[in-house]
């Protein structure tokens, strides 16, 4: 289903819709349901569609995460989202670290102590050291008439629908759908023209700098200690005495020095 099949539930997300206009998004579209939101926007911006714009939806049944990972969705309970951002915007390495650090502040606002884990997750850590996921965010360049990043969030706000995950209600927070995503749409542009400011948000909100980690690349896996970020936002991991700079590869957190 595309999002043109779909049908907009007239008055939902109305915030949302204000934030998007105030902001500058040329469009705005809530639907029930389609494939997926980001493959949507990429398509139109191959088409020639370039425009900045906002599709939100209920559920997406070819929803999909880092790796090509399935995310999985109740049709009720998370913000599904994608942005078409254009790269005049800002630079593109800095638009998914500030739609994290956004979108943490304000669930941590509502009492939920959320953490950003690299590359790409939004999450809780429980007393084990465990970590829950809330959300999690997929960008991709479309170097089209006009090039883009395409910028997909899923989040957890009512419900936790697979094992080990979280949710913003769960937690203890109340917050709406529409107020979450209000809130990230009104602040992204003026938040993409503090890049310092964006970097030292991700670093202080860290939830993987000063854990001892695994971080599994495509070569090899390298284990050591998280101890920074990069300018670019890549993860700096001291291992046998250097310090290694990861720009791409999965990162598990481990619990002990033993692991």
């Amino acid at each position: 289903m595309t999002p043109l099949d779909a049908t907009p539930e007239p008055g939902i997300f109305a915030a949302s819709r204000a934030a998007a206009e105030k902001a500058g998004f040329s469009s705005f579209r809530h639907v029930r349901s389609t494939g997926s939101t980001n493959a949507d926007l990429a398509n139109e911006a191959r088409a020639g569609e370039c425009s900045a714009a906002v599709l939100v939806t209920d559920h997406q049944s070819a929803g999909r995460g880092r790796l090509n990972r399935a995310w999985v969705d109740d049709a009720a309970g998370q913000l599904m989202v994608s942005m078409r951002i254009p790269t005049t915007w800002a630079d593109v390495s800095l638009i998914g670290a500030a739609v994290a650090v956004l979108v943490r502040s304000t669930v941590a606002a509502d009492g939920v102590p959320a953490l950003i884990k690299w590359p790409n997750d939004l999450g809780v850590r429980r007393r084990d050291g465990s970590f829950s996921k809330l959300a999690g965010y997929l960008g991709e360049y479309v170097d089209g008439a006009e090039p883009t990043v395409i910028l997909g969030m899923g989040l957890n706000v009512e419900t936790s629908p697979f094992e080990g995950s979280a949710s913003v209600h769960g937690e203890g927070g109340s917050i709406s759908r529409d107020d979450i995503l209000a809130a990230l749409l009104g602040g992204l542009r003026g938040l993409l023209a503090e890049p310092a400011r964006v970097r030292d948000l991700l670093l202080a909100h860290s939830a993987t700098v000063g854990m001892r980690v695994r971080v599994q690349r495509a070569d090899s896996d390298l284990v050591g200690e998280a101890v920074g970020l990069d300018d670019a936002g890549a993860l700096q991991v001291r291992s046998g005495g250097v310090v290694h700079t990861v720009s791409v590869g999965d990162v598990v957190h481990l619990r002990t020095t033993t692991d």
